[in-house]
C-alpha cells in the first residue's frame, strides 16, 4: 500500500467529489471515495483513487471502513433540485443519517469537513428576516416543511448541529462549510448553468430563463475546492461554520444567460419564465469570516468560469454525438 497520506471522501462520485479527488491527488494524497454505486462502477483508472461501494445511511458501510485518515470530507448525497422535489424523503434521510453515522464512527483526532449549503438561509431571506449578504451568525429558518427544499434545508441543519456539537464535545474535529452556488464542469445537466450551456449548444431560440431577476453569486468549483482544503487544515476554523462563495460578484440569472450566449457565440431572444418552485430571489454570502480565517479570495471570474464550463460541455456533447 502507498505510504502517501490518505483522504476519505464520503458521498459519491458526483460533481464536487470528482473535482475534490482530482485536487487531492494533485496535492499528493491517496484518495478513497465511498459512493452508493454498483461495484462494477468502482474502477477509476487512477491508482491514486479507490472507490468503495457503500450506502452512507447503512451502519454496515461504516463498520467496514478502515481508520487513520489525514482528512475526511462528508459531501453526502447532494441531489439536484429536481431530485429533491421528486424524492424528498431520500434527500432528507441521506443528509441526516450520513452525518449521524459519521459522528458515531469518527475519533477525536479525525479532521472532518462537512459540505453544507447556503440553502439553509433561503427561507429566512424570503421571509425578510435574514439580511443579504448573509453571514454565519444570521438566523436560520425553516419556513414550511411541506416544501421539499425546506425539508432538505432542515436536514442540512440537523447534520450541521450533530457534527458541530459532537466536535465541541471532543468527539472529532469539524469544519462546516456552507457552499453558495458552486458551478463548473461535470455538474448534473438539470442544474442552472449546465442547462444554459446545453440550450446554447443546441441553438434554442427563444432562450428560456427561469426567474431572470434572481440574484446570485456564482463560485467556480476550483475556488471552492481550494477553500475547503485550506479550511480543513486551519486550526482556527475547527468547530466553525464558514460561508464559501463569491461575495464580490453578484449577478442576475438573466445576465448570466446573456453571458452564456456570448461565450457560446449564439444570438437568441431571451424569454423570462417563472423561477423554479422554492428558489429564493436573493442569495449572496458575506465572506468576512473566511477572509479572516484563511485570507482566500476567489481567483476565477464568472466569465472565465462560464467559458471553461461551456467548453467542457461542448466537448462532452460533441463526443457523445460522435459516438452515436
Amino acid at each position: 500500500m502507498s505510504l502517501r497520506k490518505k483522504v476519505l471522501v464520503l458521498g459519491g462520485m458526483d460533481f464536487l467529489a470528482t473535482h475534490l479527488a482530482r485536487r487531492l491527488v494533485a496535492e499528493g494524497f491517496r484518495v478513497v471515495i465511498v459512493a452508493n454505486v454498483p461495484k462494477s462502477r468502482t474502477t477509476t483508472g487512477n491508482r491514486s483513487v479507490e472507490v468503495l461501494s457503500g450506502d452512507l445511511t447503512n451502519v454496515d458501510t461504516w463498520a467496514a471502513l478502515p481508520r487513520e485518515w489525514e482528512q475526511i470530507y462528508l459531501l453526502g448525497d447532494v441531489p439536484t433540485p429536481r431530485a429533491i422535489d421528486a424524492d424528498p424523503v431520500r434527500a432528507v434521510r441521506g443528509q441526516a443519517l450520513a452525518a449521524l453515522h459519521l459522528l458515531d464512527w469518527a475519533g477525536p483526532n479525525d479532521k472532518i469537513f462537512f459540505a453544507s449549503s447556503g440553502e439553509v438561509h433561503a427561507d429566512g431571506v424570503d421571509a425578510g428576516v435574514v439580511p443579504v449578504p448573509t453571514d454565519e451568525t444570521d438566523p436560520v429558518m425553516i419556513g414550511d416543511l411541506v416544501s421539499p427544499r425546506s425539508a432538505y434545508a432542515a436536514s442540512r441543519l440537523a447534520a450541521e448541529a450533530a457534527l458541530l456539537h459532537g466536535a465541541r464535545a471532543g468527539r472529532c474535529r469539524v469544519v462546516i462549510g456552507r457552499l453558495y452556488d458552486v458551478y463548473g464542469p461535470r455538474m448534473p445537466v438539470d442544474e442552472l448553468i449546465p442547462q444554459m450551456c446545453l440550450r446554447a449548444l443546441r441553438g434554442v431560440d427563444p432562450f428560456p430563463v427561469p426567474g431572470p431577476h434572481r440574484q446570485r453569486s456564482f463560485m467556480y468549483v476550483d475556488d471552492a475546492i481550494a477553500a475547503m482544503l485550506r479550511l480543513v487544515d486551519t486550526p482556527a476554523a475547527a468547530g466553525e461554520i464558514v460561508h464559501i462563495g463569491n461575495g464580490g460578484a453578484e449577478t442576475s440569472v438573466g445576465d448570466l444567460a446573456k453571458l452564456v450566449l456570448r461565450v457560446a457565440g449564439v444570438k437568441a431572444r431571451v424569454v423570462a419564465q417563472p423561477p423554479p418552485r422554492g428558489s429564493t430571489a436573493h442569495r449572496i454570502p458575506d465572506l468576512s469570516k473566511i477572509r479572516r480565517l484563511i485570507g482566500l479570495e476567489p481567483g476565477v471570474s464568472l466569465e472565465e468560469g462560464v467559458r471553461r464550463t461551456f467548453y467542457w460541455y461542448r466537448r462532452t456533447m460533441t463526443s457523445v454525438m460522435g459516438a452515436g
